[in-house]
């Protein structure tokens, strides 16, 4: 999938507003579609029915019939004849592709409304029949990942703080691996992070054996961050808007959002809990991956995939100078 070519995420997003606005105003015993025109694109059209379900039509541009398409979460029909009832009391009848998204949860709807925006709303955006299909095809499989995603909202949370917290956070953002379940949470020039995030009082927490002993004589760095509910803190959804307000190219933006949701699934936006890091910075310790106990295994031994859990808290962490250093990835 290439995400860059496709999407370029874009800081404010007015189908959502248009949503709740809509959701205010449905006219009472209409049984069809209710809506609008895009602002700035009369071929483009976004509507509700009865059930709150959000519908995006665009004016038919081709004669092209493709198979329909009808999914858990999406439907796609194909140069349909549709009737839309405008807030203006006038009804439309044109040729139209339609997307609908199948359910009324108010997250899932925004996460799938920002997706069709990013794809669709953009200059000389081809409305055709297969550039549409191709486009819905990248939604449809980011939605099979955030269906599945493991609601991991803690671990999701620090490695945006480390995000946040750089100097350069476009940089650190391309060092950001995309899978969840990638070996690693960065990778840089010369060497590769993993960041584990606890909500104890103990540096707790579990590995893999080639996080902390990888291959190739690879130099690896466990960051291990200890982070406290508070108040005064932001919920990971809230964390990653301010992360994405800190790039400034869209494609990049794209990537990170991307990233956020395979990562932690529909909860991004789910979660109200606020977390925080400690005032005083000794939230942040970094380990070189050598110093953290492990199970010693001999290397001709048919054993693979070694999951175990240590206790960070004794052992001594890399200097402040050479944390910073590490989390720049300098």
């Amino acid at each position: 999938m290439n995400w860059e070519v496709d999407f370029g995420l874009k800081a404010t997003k007015m189908l959502f507003d248009e949503y709740s606005r809509l959701l205010t105003r449905f006219p009472s015993g209409c049984e069809g579609l209710y809506g609008n025109a895009v602002k700035g694109n009369s071929n483009l059209f976004f509507s509700i029915d009865k059930n709150d379900f959000p519908h995006v039509l665009f004016e038919a541009k081709d004669h092209e019939q493709l198979q329909d398409l009808e999914l858990k979460y999406i439907d796609v029909q194909f140069l349909r004849r549709c009737t839309l009832t405008l807030n203006t009391g006038d009804d439309i009848e044109r040729i139209f592709t339609i997307i609908k998204f199948k359910d009324d949860n108010y997250e899932l709807v925004r996460i799938f409304l920002n997706l069709i925006e990013d794809a669709f709303i953009t200059e000389n955006t081809d409305y055709s029949s297969n550039s549409i299909r191709t486009k819905i095809n990248i939604i449809i499989e980011i939605f099979s990942r955030l269906e599945n995603s493991i609601n991991d909202v803690v671990g999701l949370w620090g490695e945006l703080k480390i995000i946040h917290n750089s100097k350069d956070p476009e940089k650190i953002a391309r060092a950001w691996c995309a899978s969840k379940s990638a070996k690693f949470d960065f990778v840089g020039k010369n060497f590769v992070m993993d960041v584990k995030a606890t909500t104890t009082s103990r540096r707790q927490h579990s590995f893999s054996l080639e996080q902390v002993r990888p291959s190739n004589d690879i130099r690896s760095y466990i960051c291990s961050i200890q982070i406290v509910e508070t108040r005064s803190g932001y919920t990971v959804g809230e964390l990653m808007d301010r992360v994405l307000s800190q790039i400034g190219d869209n494609a990049e933006r794209s990537q990170v959002y991307y990233q956020c949701l395979s990562k932690g699934g529909a909860d991004v936006y789910r979660s109200v809990t606020k977390f925080s890091v400690l005032p005083d910075g000794s939230s942040f310790a970094v380990f070189d991956g050598r110093d953290v106990p492990a199970p010693e295994i001999n290397k001709n031994e048919p054993i693979f995939n070694v999951r175990f859990e240590a206790d960070l808290t004794k052992i001594t962490p890399l200097s402040r100078q050479q944390a910073k250093n590490i989390l720049e990835m300098d």
